[in-house]
């Protein structure tokens, strides 16, 4: 009695296991579709099997982009974030202006005073003496590109080189920071996501607002000259200066969102990575600016005046002081991407930018993997 009433209990299930959709996996890994269900109600959560997918299959190297979407969504909910894009092209109206000047005088003689107002402040280099001398016998056309490249230089170490800080430091502190404190890698890496594509997206969220603030307005600039000049053939002559532009911007984004990336890993306080972003410019600078100025005071070549100052000044920018902050380590090898400064200066300012990115991603790369080590 008792083993026929365990037979009629044990049908029931055996049917509901013969439809489950598990079974419908064949060993060879194909799907077998269950038939539609006969029931005018619906199939019912609990009987379906199943689906073929649909929809439009992407590869997995292009999750990086998910993650720098958002990232760029979080960051732009910022006002005082599109404020500060927004400065940043105003530099690009007084930059155009010298565009305007100088190819004014190309055209008309009465704006070549203009344009020597424009040089007068110079230091005594020999790349600046080369156009005062062209400004003064009215050859502006030998003399373009080396002027264009001065302004674009110009444009990028002093304007552009602060709001870069200023824009980093308020993008790149809870990149990761909050990843760290919301334990959010938990969600992030139990996809099949790798650290190379976390870190590059986030990377991209950094890359996104910094060419805004840097090559975007850069271009415009070029364009602008462009537009202005009295024919299309300054294009012949000027075609390498956007490679510069972009080579420019690379170097300043690079070792920069590096770094700012490696702080916010370091961390689960968003407050305290911008603090050490923010001390490691700042310290930087003004160390770079006392030794500079006590070894101008003691040059016995200095002429005690102003313009003996900003020469002295200008001359120590080029020399081995320019290590100590990194924001000038920065414009010298810029120097040498617009063609100022020949390479065999820059060779430690460029290992310096080298090591920091480098080790940066190494303590970066250590800092993501840490949560998931047991």
């Amino acid at each position: 009695m008792q083993c026929e009433e365990r037979r009629k209990m044990s049908e029931p299930r055996a049917a509901a296991d013969s439809s489950s959709p598990l079974n419908a996996i064949q060993p060879g890994g194909v799907v077998l579709t269950p038939p539609a269900s006969t029931d005018p109600g619906g199939p019912g959560v609990h009987r379906l099997g199943y689906r073929g997918w649909g929809g439009q299959l992407e590869g997995g190297w292009f999750s990086w982009v998910v993650i720098a979407t958002v990232g760029v969504r979080r960051a732009w909910t910022s006002s005082w974030l599109k404020r500060m894009l927004f400065l940043a092209w105003l530099p690009a109206v007084w930059f155009g202006a010298g565009f305007f000047i100088w190819e004014q005088a190309a055209l008309d003689g009465e704006w070549q005073l203009a344009a020597g107002q424009m040089m007068r402040g110079l230091p005594p280099t020999p790349v600046f003496d080369k156009i005062r001398e062209s400004v003064q016998t009215g050859d502006f056309e030998s003399s373009r590109h080396m002027v264009w490249a001065w302004l674009l230089q110009s444009f990028f170490r002093y304007p552009q080189g602060v709001l870069m800080v200023l824009v980093v430091g308020m993008v790149a502190p809870p990149l990761i920071s909050q990843d760290i404190r919301s334990r959010a890698f938990l969600l992030y890496f139990s996809r099949p996501l790798s650290r190379g594509q976390y870190v590059l997206g986030k990377l991209a969220t950094l890359w996104t607002f910094l060419s805004i603030v840097t090559a975007a307005p850069a271009l415009v600039l070029y364009v602008m000259g462009v537009l202005l000049s009295p024919h299309l053939g300054v294009i012949a002559a000027t075609w390498d200066l956007p490679l510069r532009i972009m080579a420019a911007s690379v170097v300043l984004m690079l070792p920069t969102s590096m770094l700012a990336l490696c702080f916010s890993s370091m961390t689960k306080e968003s407050r305290f990575a911008a603090f050490v972003w923010f001390v490691v410019w700042i310290l930087g600078w003004f160390t770079f600016v006392a030794a500079t100025t006590a070894a101008a005071l003691n040059s016995p070549d200095v002429e005690r005046t102003r313009r003996g100052m900003r020469v002295v000044r200008y001359a120590l920018e080029e020399s081995a002081w320019t290590n100590l902050s990194l924001y000038h380590t920065l414009g010298r090898v810029q120097s040498w991407v617009f063609g100022f400064t020949p390479f065999e200066e820059v060779l430690v300012p460029l290992g310096i930018l080298m090591s920091v990115t480098l080790l940066s991603l190494l303590i970066l790369l250590r800092k993501i993997s840490a949560p998931m080590r047991v």
